[in-house]
């Protein structure tokens, strides 16, 4: 995997733990409310899996935040709605764009900057 992609897997994961923290869930309760188990969350937290949009869903639910939080305190990051799909844009991956798809979250994504 690439390094650049590689770092915002670890980023995100980082976010989930800290959140998961605030709101003094463990692991495993976490993982239980997710259906997941907590070696999968474990896999997320450090980012050495790759997070699917569904579980991205997923997560903004039971962590009760807005997609934009996973990505906050990321340089050069931005999501942006298009015609074709909501987009979330890396700038310093030399002209590789990163997209998630979100075509499930129309209704819960509330403070999206389109850049």
């Amino acid at each position: 995997m690439n390094s650049k992609l590689s770092s915002i897997e670890a980023h995100i994961g980082q976010q989930i733990k800290k959140r998961r923290l605030s709101l003094n869930l463990k692991q495993h309760e976490l993982a239980k409310l997710l259906k997941i188990t907590p070696q999968q969350l474990s896999k997320y937290e450090r980012g050495a899996d790759r997070l699917p949009s569904y579980r991205l869903y997923q997560l903004c639910k039971v962590l009760s935040v807005t997609p934009n939080f996973f990505f906050e305190g990321l340089e050069g990051v931005s999501i942006c709605l298009t015609e074709h799909g909501n987009w979330l844009v890396y700038e310093n991956l030399k002209g590789q764009k990163v997209h998630i798809k979100l075509c499930e979250l129309y209704g819960t994504v509330s403070d999206v900057k389109v850049i």
